[in-house]
């Protein structure tokens, strides 16, 4: 079965693969041994720690099936936890002149860093053969499941930053318009320095003022808010989930930013918490659930074949040993119908 848990150091091979795949853009996932170890280790920490607050704490996960690392996934408890988590936001700015009778709004950015500390989903990217699949749903879902699980350890606000659009020279038309003018450094380059050091000198280098989105080069226009083709399906996954991509931009590439507080979203507002059944029989009715352990440290999630009879979730043995869960345990679920919403 597809499981979802977290990483191991001994996944680092199969994450340097991913972070190697994943291109430029993905921050998150540095193709640098060093950092990419430090960052398993960091959240080997995380969910080992006994916490009762928001902290610092990154959490890594893995899809796997039969044993194979399949893709991986991330939350970042406080986003900008040491430093300001830059953004643009969209504005409305009004230039009037009553005595010539103008009245004109006009589309800005002005940088923020008003997601500092939000919750944020992150470093998404799974093997292309698995991205139409159920997998990609399972992984994204899976750590919004463990958010509901934990709630004392995340934000009210969830995030996420998605790539932007490039050309196959990796060149961004956002960033052209914008950041080169301030940096004198390629997209690739810029990208490389906020993945490898901080995002601390963009505040020392662009500006601060704001930018009349009119004044900007159509191609910049055009590609504002929008994402990369590889971003299309995690961004239809947290777009059914309840997210939307209205006020933020991408300061770099110019891509959508996901935002939605935690209550609206559709795995943590919908999903039950049931007790754990064992049978190698179904009660009447089975369908797929997808299924998450109330674990921290131990934490697998699934997607199985199972049935609710006294508020009980009944699961196969094999799922049970999967999941690492006994009879009466305590498991979140929620109905699991792939492509497009689950049910209510």
């Amino acid at each position: 079965m597809l499981l979802v848990r977290p990483i191991r150091v001994s996944d680092l091979p199969a994450l340097e693969h991913f972070a190697e795949a994943s291109g430029v853009g993905v921050t998150s996932l540095p193709n640098d041994r060093e950092r990419l170890y430090e960052r398993i280790q960091r959240s080997n920490s995380s969910f080992a720690s006994d916490i009762a607050s928001q902290g610092e704490e990154i959490y890594v996960f893995v899809l796997e099936r039969d044993g194979e690392v399949l893709g991986t996934a991330s939350i970042v408890a406080s986003a900008g936890f040491d430093e300001p988590f830059y953004n643009y936001r969209n504005e409305t700015l009004v230039h009037a002149s009553p005595s010539l009778k103008v009245n004109n709004k006009i589309h800005a950015l002005t940088m923020c860093h008003d997601l500092t500390g939000q919750t944020q989903l992150g470093g998404f990217h799974v093997l292309p053969e698995v991205m139409a699949g159920d997998g990609a749903r399972l992984l994204s879902r899976a750590r919004l499941m463990f958010i509901a699980s934990h709630r004392a350890r995340f934000s009210d606000r969830l995030i996420a930053e998605l790539l932007g659009q490039c050309d196959d020279n990796l060149q961004s038309p956002f960033w052209d318009a914008i950041g080169r003018r301030f940096f004198n450094l390629d997209y690739a380059a810029a990208e490389h320095l906020v993945a490898t050091k901080s995002k601390t000198f963009v505040a020392e280098l662009m500006p601060t003022y704001p930018i009349y989105v009119p004044l900007l080069p159509d191609a910049a226009q055009q590609v504002m808010g929008q994402v990369h083709p590889d971003a299309e399906v995690p961004f239809a996954i947290l777009a059914d989930e309840g997210f939307e991509a209205d006020n933020y931009i991408d300061i770099f590439d110019g891509g959508a930013v996901l935002t939605a507080r935690a209550r609206d979203v559709r795995s943590i507002s919908k999903s039950r918490v049931f007790s754990v059944g064992i049978d190698n029989v179904h009660p009447e009715g089975s369908a797929t659930w997808l299924v998450s352990s109330e674990r921290c440290v131990d934490f697998r999630s699934g997607l199985l074949q199972a049935g609710i009879r006294d508020n009980t979730l009944w699961i196969t043995p094999d799922a049970a040993e999967a999941l690492q869960v006994v009879a009466g345990d305590k498991v979140r679920a929620i109905e699991f119908q792939g492509e497009g919403r689950d049910a209510a």
